[in-house]
């Protein structure tokens, strides 16, 4: 198998030259634009490189040398032993010109003619032919690992081989690892969905079970919990406190239940300002929750609705979106913006808002598992002297993140809890577990994500009539 370089003005030109030199078999292994030499190229169309291979009987036998442009240093390469049962001649010279052309394949998928410096795999000999196969057929099956493209008109019949381009192995074993995190993200994803999905079956499946100790309306709040993905436990702990109440004063289980309800989620905690001295207030939470809308949507209501003086701070330096987010929303409500990269740096920026009414502080969202994350917390709590501290959680959440999620800032000794995303999920069984979990009261929630419209002081009556509607 030879190979050889045509250059003419055009495609069909050089096809037209192709056909007419090497005739109708030859095949086509790569095609490139060239600029003209000289000044030409300065405003002359370039022409095109083809690179066409092409059988042609040997001028010699085939144990002589190879051609200079395939030939390898000695000692580097030798062919292994021919076996035992010797194939037909016609099939020996195609194994040899696929090779060949293997070869020259490789090297040009590489960008370079240079000979081989390491000893390339052994390969099997191939099996005898059989008519009426051509030797261009064999050479396609010979070169597999390059698909070949259907014919179209514009090369009048002949078949071209698209040859990949060659990338280091290291961009694809990062390819490789983004795609795999990806796919473990997603998986992840998936199981706490399932999760959540078996945990609201597994709550109903036992509903079914213990509904003999439940009267029909009893059952029917029941049910509305656990169709709000409230956990198990905490629906049938209503469940069996509403039984005991309404078997003893004989009053309205929907009454009982509201009123439990309301007892259970507590009244609305939202900031409090201090008069003649400032507020600073801490807004943590793991990633993706929706701290720094949360925090401008809290920035514009106090400084819109409550023309206090507010300040805000950033230590959300880890995401560079996060900072150009929030320098967005701080030039929009003209309020200034310090950054802060280490929390010893905090007790300086804060000294930057001594004369503010209240300062709000965004921290990096973490995992739950990244034990480092607490110690920045507590150094950022004892630095800046904060007086809230408030947890923003989602209501997407399920009970295990959640869980894990409470279980990361159970170093917290006084918090807050602000539940976000309510506008993502029909059911909100979340804002029960959370105060459940975590017996720390609600301060606000947030539902959208216009600023500052999409956020309110936790409304109660809002919640308890949620939980207690079917099929939110």
């Amino acid at each position: 198998m030879n190979i050889k370089r045509y250059v003419a003005d055009t495609m069909p030109e050089a096809m037209e030259q192709i056909k007419r030199e090497l005739g109708r078999d030859a095949l086509i292994l790569s095609q490139r634009a060239v600029p003209k030499k000289g000044l030409k190229r300065l405003w002359t169309k370039p022409q095109v490189e083809v690179i066409a291979a092409y059988e042609a009987p040997p001028a010699e036998p085939l144990s002589g040398p190879l051609p200079k442009i395939l030939a390898t240093p000695p000692g580097v390469y030798k062919r292994p032993p021919r076996p035992a049962a010797e194939p037909p001649a016609r099939s020996a010279e195609l194994s040899v010109k696929a090779e060949r052309a293997l070869e020259a394949l490789d090297r040009l998928s590489s960008g370079a003619f240079a000979p081989p410096t390491s000893k390339p795999p052994v390969q099997q000999p191939y099996p005898p032919l059989t008519a009426p196969q051509t030797a261009s057929q064999a050479y396609a099956k010979a070169a597999q690992p390059f698909p070949s493209a259907p014919p179209s008109k514009e090369d009048d019949g002949f078949r071209q081989l698209e040859i990949p381009e060659a990338r280091p192995h290291e961009r694809v074993i990062h390819k490789y690892s983004d795609a795999r995190d990806g796919q473990l993200s997603a998986l992840e994803n998936k199981i706490d969905e399932l999760s959540s999905s078996l945990n609201t079956l597994a709550g109903t499946i036992r509903h079914s079970h213990d509904a003999r100790s439940y009267s029909p309306d009893i059952e029917a709040l029941l049910l509305s919990l656990l169709e709000n993905e409230t956990h198990e436990e905490f629906a049938h702990k209503l469940a069996r406190e509403v039984s005991e109440i309404v078997k003893k004063q004989q009053a309205d289980p929907n009454e009982v239940m509201e009123q439990l309800l309301r007892q259970y989620i507590g009244q609305a905690e939202p900031i409090k300002l201090k008069r003649f001295k400032r507020t600073v207030v801490l807004l943590i939470g793991p990633t993706g929750v929706g701290k720094t809308t949360t925090l401008a949507k809290l920035a514009a209501i106090y400084s819109i609705n409550h023309h206090a003086k507010v300040g805000v701070i950033t230590t959300d330096t880890y995401r560079i979106a996060a900072v150009e987010q929030l320098k967005t929303y701080a030039q929009i409500l003209e309020i200034p913006l310090t950054i802060v990269y280490a929390p010893e740096e905090i007790g300086d920026a804060l000294r930057e808002h001594e004369d503010k009414d209240i300062v709000f502080v965004d921290t990096a969202g973490k995992s739950p598992s990244d034990r480092t994350h607490e110690d920045e917390v507590k150094d950022l709590i004892r630095h800046s002297d904060c007086d809230e501290v408030h947890l923003v959680l989602s209501a997407t959440t399920s009970f295990t993140g959640l869980l894990n999620i409470l279980n990361a800032y159970s170093f917290l000794s006084d918090f807050k809890l602000i539940i976000t995303k309510l506008d993502e999920t029909p059911t909100w069984g979340t804002l029960l577990n959370a105060r459940f979990l975590s017996d720390r009261p609600i301060s606000y929630t947030a539902i959208g994500q216009n600023v500052p419209d999409d956020i309110e002081v936790a409304d109660v009556r809002k919640i308890v009539a949620r939980l207690m509607t079917r099929d939110p």
